[in-house]
């Protein structure tokens, strides 16, 4: 899809064009947090960012026969795990070309290509019919967009009145807006979702801080590690080796970032 404004959806493309090559046994599929109990929970990041994921379909609630929207869908797992468990249609859009490619792939293997189909758009120019959708997320997608404004508007568009949207998005504590230096993502606070979110023509239903739950245990962190290391050669051609380093270095923890706060929101279009 094009659009007047290309670069910023471009940059994010060319990153997930990328991380789409993570094999299976590095991320399960997921390109997203995990979520865990307490500091005392060791499931590993599969299960866990699984666990997130069950989150965000429960705040969805979805019913028999609805069509979806998954507002930047990566590689698809999560499209899947939602249709795996409900009888609706879920259309996953996607600025990245490969990730398109690998999840319509992912798609046929897993036998739900009937069911779950996957486009190249952006979810600033969406492409579809008003009032065309019955639910959507923005899955650690809104994080990408920079005119979320925009973003928020066409989801409201392409989605009929009374539906729901669940969102999962990184969000920065005051003063210490972690996203400045990086071009890719635009961290807004806490308390600037529910006005973004009214003036787009939602109503929130339900907005919760779940920041300490995304943090790694310390024996998941140990593990995680320890799969780098096995994997090194495969980060290496998908990364590079420089952050490679970075990520493994024995000064820094490449699980928490300074001031990073993580939120789910359940609304509904007005």
């Amino acid at each position: 899809m094009t659009s007047p404004h290309r670069s910023p959806a471009e940059a994010v493309a060319g990153l997930y064009d990328s991380l789409s090559e993570l094999p299976a046994h590095v991320c399960d599929g997921n390109l997203h947090f995990g979520y865990w109990t307490d500091a005392r929970d060791t499931s590993t990041f599969q299960a866990a960012t699984e666990h997130l994921t069950a989150l965000m379909v429960e705040r969805l609630a979805p019913r028999t026969g609805q069509r979806v929207l998954d507002i930047g869908c990566g590689t698809g797992q999560p499209a899947f795990h939602l249709a795996s468990g409900h009888t609706v249609e879920v259309l996953g859009v996607s600025v990245s070309r490969r990730q398109i490619e690998h999840a319509s792939v992912r798609a046929r293997a897993v036998r739900l290509a009937d069911r779950v189909r996957f486009e190249r758009a952006d979810a600033q120019y969406l492409p579809y019919p008003d009032a065309s959708f019955d639910a959507g997320w923005f899955f650690e997608s809104l994080i990408h967009i920079p005119d979320k404004p925009r973003a928020l508007r066409e989801a409201a568009r392409v989605l009929r009145p009374g539906a729901r949207l669940a969102i999962a998005d990184m969000f920065h504590e005051p003063g210490r807006d972690w996203s400045a230096p990086r071009p890719l993502v635009t961290a807004v606070p806490l308390d600037a979702y529910a006005p973004l979110l009214a003036d787009g023509g939602f109503e929130v239903l339900d907005l919760t801080d779940v920041t300490p739950h995304i943090r790694v245990p310390e024996p998941v962190r140990r593990r995680l590690r320890s799969m780098m290391r096995r994997n090194r050669s495969e980060w290496v051609d998908i990364v590079g080796e420089e952050a490679v380093e970075a990520l493994l270095g024995p000064e820094g923890d490449i699980f928490h970032t300074p001031g990073l706060g993580y939120v789910l929101i359940t609304a509904r279009r007005r």
